[in-house]
């Protein structure tokens, strides 16, 4: 077993709890926030998603009907 040697500063950040700073913030701001840092891929992909969803869905609902 091999010993690592870490420095004590490093340690004490690792566990030292961060502090949040003074500011609030209301969740109508977060969520433009958190959209705004969403890459366009991923709106794609989620688009792609859903259209197949709803192309498995129609198909299972003509089955039904037959």
């Amino acid at each position: 077993m091999k010993l690592r040697i870490v420095q004590k500063k490093q340690i004490k950040r690792a566990y030292e709890k961060k502090k949040i700073g003074g500011e609030i913030i209301s969740r109508e701001d977060r969520k433009k926030d958190v959209i705004d840092k969403v890459p366009d891929e991923m709106f794609l992909i989620l688009k792609e998603t859903l259209s197949f969803v709803e192309k498995i869905n129609v198909e299972e609902e003509n089955n039904e009907n037959k």
